[in-house]
């Protein structure tokens, strides 16, 4: 077994995964700016976070926090700075202070508060502060986004979930089959060379800041941003099965192994190669639920690694297997 060759079979499905896993994020962001799931979650880990009644009505007043805390005010938005909330979180609990008097009075609230966590937290801060307004209000800010980010965690989880969902959809309609690409990687040494070829490419075009920078784009932004060019294109190629990546068995075209019989005599072909399928499928939505910057920093790795080896042996026949020369 050449593990040079794995290694080229790893760096096809990176490429295959990465494209999908780009594409699929073009969906999922599509569907969560429909559906506001950003602002629908920040709207929960605020009402998490700030569980008390009392701390949620002072800050209701805020035109910039009422639509988290007021079902009412309308569509939520996606995003809070954490300094911001900090300010008015600050300002609400010290109403009628006086020009330094904002922690005192800020601690006069709180401690007139129902036991609670978000008491003991803040309480905490107001020790940890002093009689610093700026001191508060960054400590409050830090705790703030500190919290928002653990209790963002579970967006995430939601995310991946529904990538698996859209993957699953993406693998199905585009026929990609983890089973079927990893068996004509390891067959055809010109389609593994093509990948990798292109997955060199890509790895040395795109740095991870690039990477990042694009990821963060809209779709629209990213296709008008050159620097994103290898990565929009490896998605049409996944989608389009272009020049790039034509060899790879992506699509719904007849393929020759399609009439194949079955391993198993005593299972019927069709029901062989469609469960084959279905694997194939479930293993490409399980890889695209990774994510886009899994399948990119492997990508790198798995290239690197393959720069460090060198070129597989070519296996010469022996002299007696040689075909004669024509005689001159």
């Amino acid at each position: 077994m050449n593990l040079t060759v794995w290694v080229d079979v790893a760096i096809g499905l990176s490429l295959v995964y990465l494209g999908a896993s780009l594409f699929v994020t073009v969906i999922n962001e599509y569907v969560a700016q429909l559906l506001n799931l950003r602002g629908k979650q920040l709207c929960d880990s605020l009402k998490e976070l700030i569980a008390d009644a009392d701390v949620r009505e002072l800050l209701k007043h805020s035109p910039a926090l009422k639509p988290f805390f007021d079902a009412q005010a309308g569509r939520a938005p996606s995003y809070i700075d954490p300094n911001i909330l900090a300010h008015l979180l600050v300002g609400g609990l010290a109403i009628g202070s006086t020009a330094g008097d904002t922690c005192r009075r800020a601690s006069d609230t709180i401690d007139k508060l129902p036991d609670s966590a978000l008491k003991k937290q803040l309480q905490a801060l107001v020790a940890t502060a002093g009689s610093s307004t700026d001191a508060l209000v960054t400590a409050v800010g830090e705790w703030a986004d500190r919290s928002l980010t653990v209790l963002g965690g579970k967006y995430k989880r939601y995310l991946q979930t529904i990538s698996f969902w859209i993957g699953l959809a993406v693998a199905i309609g585009l026929n990609i089959d983890t089973i079927t690409l990893t068996e004509q990687l390891y067959r055809d040494r010109d389609t593994r060379d093509a990948t990798v070829s292109l997955g060199v490419q890509i790895t040395e075009s795109t740095s991870q800041k690039t990477f990042n920078h694009c990821l963060s784009l809209t779709p629209q932004q990213r296709k008008a941003d050159t620097a994103c060019a290898p990565l929009t294109g490896l998605v049409d190629a996944v989608q389009g099965r272009n020049d790039s990546l034509g060899k790879l068995p992506i699509g719904w075209s007849e393929r020759p192994d399609d009439k194949e019989s079955s391993p198993a005599s005593w299972l019927p072909p069709a029901v062989w190669r469609w469960g084959s399928r279905g694997l194939g499928w479930v293993l490409t939505a399980l890889a695209i639920s990774l994510g886009a910057p899994f399948w990119f920093d492997l990508l790198n790795k798995v290239v690197n690694l393959r720069h460090g080896m060198g070129k597989p042996e070519v296996v010469k026949k022996p002299e007696a297997d040689r075909p004669a020369s024509s005689a001159s």
